[in-house]
Order: C-alpha cells, then sequence, then structure tokens
C-alpha cells in the first residue's frame, strides 16, 4: 500500500529541477482576505476559524493532496511529486495550528503544509463557496440586441488592462462583441485575434479564411447568397471556440450580420416546450462536412449541452450540416420536431438581429452560442470580410488570468465549457 513519503516521480526530486515559472505555493496573493485564526481536527476534517468569524471545514486527503509547496510541487508549472495514490485514504494530520494568518500542517512523516487563507477561501467547498463559483449567468438577448450592441474600441482593448477586461466580460456575458477602429491592412486581423488568443489553423478554413463572393465557390460562404444563422464547423469534434471576423469592405446593400443567442433559445424551449428541450439536451444528432477525395468530417453530439447544473454551456448547430438522423425509430419523428423547435425561433424576428459591419470593425463572438449569418447581397459590390479563429480555452484562460490582477473575487467562477461531440 502507498504511504505519505511514496513520490510518483522517484527519478529525481524537486532540488533537483529549476522551473521556469516563480514558485506561488497555497497562495494567490489577493489582499483583504480574513486571517486564520484557529484550526481543529475533528473526524476526517480540519475546521478552520477565520478572523471575520466564519468557519471552513477541508478533508485530510484533500489537503494533503492540495499541498502546493515545493518538495510536493508548483501548481504554477505542474511539476508534481504529490498525486492522488502517494497516501492512504486514512491519512490524518498530525497537527494543525494557524501561524500568521495561514493554517499550517504537521502530517505524520513530519512534513508541514502552509494554506494561506486567501487560497483557502477561493478553493473552499461548502456549499455558499461552491454557490459563489456557480453564480454567473450569461447575459441572454433577443433581436433588440441591436439598439445596444457591446461594443469597445481598439483602442481600449489595446490597454491590457481595464479596456481589454471590459471586452473579455461582454464576450463572456453577451457572446459577442463589436470592436471598431482598427485600421487599413490585412495585419489587422491577426491583431484582432491577438487579444483572445492565437490563431487556430483547420482543414476546412485555414489559418485566415477569406469571405468573399467567388466565381467558382467551395462554400456558401463565397457567394453572394443569404446564410441563415449557424455555429461554424459544427461538424468538428470540438468546433471553433471564438470566431473573429474583420470587415474590410461591405456592401450599402443587403450584406447585413445576422446574430441569435443560441443560450435564450434553449431557455425558451425548456419553459414553453420541455419535451423538445429533453430531446434537443439528450439525443445526438449528427453534422457533417463532405470534401470529396479532401476530409470526410463529421461530429455527433446533442443540439444543446448542459452543465452540471442544468444550464445550457453550448450549442451545436448547423442547418446545412445536419446529416441525416440515427437514433432509435421511435424518436426519429419527435426529434425532428423539436430541431424544428430550434431552428424556427433562430430564424424568427423575436429572436434574430441583425447589423451592418462597416469597414474597420471586428466582431468577436462565442462560437459556441452565438449562431451567426447574413442576409443575401450582390456579389459584385466586392463584400470583405476575412475569418479566423481562437479555442475557447485560450480566451477563457486569458480572462481569469487577466481577472486575477483586476477582478480578483471573480477569477475562478465557473464558465460554461460549450457543446459536447
Amino acid at each position: 500500500m502507498p504511504d505519505s513519503s511514496h513520490r510518483t516521480t522517484t527519478h529525481e526530486e524537486a532540488a533537483d529541477i529549476v522551473a521556469s515559472n516563480p514558485f506561488v505555493g497555497n497562495r494567490l496573493g489577493f489582499d483583504g482576505h480574513p486571517a486564520v485564526v484557529e484550526a481543529v481536527i475533528v473526524g476526517r476534517v480540519v475546521r478552520v476559524s477565520f478572523a471575520d468569524g466564519t468557519t471552513r471545514e477541508f478533508h485530510h486527503q484533500w489537503l494533503r493532496h492540495s499541498c502546493y509547496c515545493q518538495d510536493c510541487g508548483n501548481a504554477a508549472d505542474g511539476i508534481r511529486f504529490v498525486t492522488a495514490i502517494s497516501f492512504e485514504s486514512s491519512i490524518a494530520p498530525k497537527t494543525v495550528g494557524a501561524a500568521a494568518g495561514d493554517l499550517i500542517v504537521t502530517w505524520p512523516d513530519k512534513h508541514k503544509s502552509t494554506y494561506g487563507p486567501d487560497w483557502l477561501l477561493h478553493h473552499a467547498y461548502d456549499a455558499p463557496d461552491r454557490a459563489r463559483r456557480s453564480a454567473w449567468r450569461p447575459t441572454l438577448w433577443k433581436s433588440n440586441l441591436s439598439d445596444h450592441f457591446p461594443t469597445v474600441s481598439v483602442e481600449e482593448a489595446s490597454d491590457g488592462g481595464a479596456g481589454l477586461l471590459r471586452l473579455y466580460h461582454m464576450l463572456r456575458d453577451y457572446g459577442i462583441v463589436r470592436v471598431t477602429g482598427l485600421r487599413d491592412g490585412l495585419d489587422e486581423t491577426e491583431r484582432l485575434a491577438s487579444f483572445v488568443g492565437p490563431i487556430n489553423e483547420t482543414t476546412v478554413f485555414g489559418r485566415i479564411y477569406d469571405v468573399r463572393a467567388e466565381p467558382v465557390a467551395k462554400l456558401g460562404a463565397k457567394t453572394g447568397m443569404a446564410q441563415a444563422p449557424h455555429i461554424d464547423d459544427a461538424f468538428y469534434y470540438a468546433p471553433p471556440g471564438i470566431d473573429v471576423f474583420h470587415c474590410l469592405a461591405n456592401t450599402e446593400v443587403g450584406g447585413l450580420s445576422t446574430y441569435v443567442d443560441g443560450f435564450a433559445i434553449a431557455e425558451d424551449i425548456r419553459i414553453t416546450s420541455p419535451h423538445a428541450f429533453e430531446l434537443l439536451t439528450t439525443l445526438p444528432i449528427s453534422q457533417i462536412r463532405w470534401h470529396p477525395g479532401e476530409v470526410d468530417v463529421r461530429a455527433r453530439g446533442p443540439l444543446i449541452s448542459i452543465d452540471e447544473f442544468g444550464r445550457p454551456s453550448g450549442i451545436r448547430y448547423f442547418d446545412r450540416a445536419l446529416a441525416p438522423l440515427d437514433v432509435d425509430p421511435v424518436f426519429v419523428e419527435p426529434l425532428y420536431d423539436a430541431i424544428r423547435e430550434f431552428n424556427q425561433r433562430m430564424i424568427d424576428d423575436e429572436f434574430l438581429t441583425q447589423i451592418r459591419i462597416a469597414p474597420g470593425d471586428g466582431v468577436l463572438m462565442d462560437n459556441h452560442r452565438v449562431l451567426h449569418g447574413r442576409t443575401a447581397f450582390d456579389p459584385n459590390q466586392g463584400r470583405h470580410v476575412r475569418l479566423c479563429q481562437v479555442t475557447r480555452d485560450e480566451f477563457h484562460a486569458r480572462l481569469r488570468e487577466l481577472s486575477r490582477r483586476l477582478d480578483p473575487a471573480n477569477h475562478d467562477i465557473h464558465l460554461p465549457s460549450g457543446s459536447r461531440a
């Protein structure tokens, strides 16, 4: 059986490793958190009292596994020597106490762990603490979003501080944000994408995709035909997270950009058609993109993904990429009816908003939530939009890190993880 001195990595000790990231230990560096004033062992937990009169309880195993000292491993660089098999389930502290506002735990092998109060309170898992982390809700919207479209200037977004965080919050809350004032030049597309992360290359779109009408069109995007709202690349196991649109030229007639909040549709279906909501969140649909002789891409999963709390976390729907249904025969007609519930709302004036994107404007959009399309336009008028994509993980990672500095109380809130295959 393993014991508390076991190391899963035995060929080198922590002292032999030089890490490139600074050591942080069990601290977040946040000010204003009440100090630890007392700690006692109660059964299989340590009860910690804080200076504000509140208490939290932490299981022994949880504390031992979560020690991020230099001997156990630095959380900043992922060099870890203690894992879940490094100690027995019966492990218990030898002593616990408070010192200089920290929780100090000494283990039977004489190892000492130190936990800062800010770290403890942000990782506490009592009901109120879990409720705080899960309290964020998206701002749902319908067609009237065009009256107050989330917008920041490129100057604001470029400040690396409050302006960039404002952009992040709009993208997080609304799933979409317009960035105005981009300079002329193709390199501005990359500049726009860089606010949220590095560009992700795909087979279908490449690295940067020029959306403009062409005489020979491989995709519907390269025509002047109307495009119904859709999720880009819904046929991938992991669809692109953030769509980045950069307008270089637009028409004066037609060519309006259309957007729909998939989460707003999902919640409306939940209320008005609960049976359809159940089918759309539990039964798989397949979506495909086949370029003969090149690629055959397909993904299978629910149209609406829900999280552990039953809330929408992702939408996966591209009407023109929907494959023949492959479900138990008893569900074929009910599932088509349920899909129709979503699709009808998607093009309804109640939910569909539209704006004209001007040259020099960019749009960042959560591709797991907001469906986008456009109205028809004259292909001879030279409409030109550049498209690239950034993963959802990159955006959320940058949002959390900037929040650590400017909005620490909310840096660890649960964010929707997107659609699932």
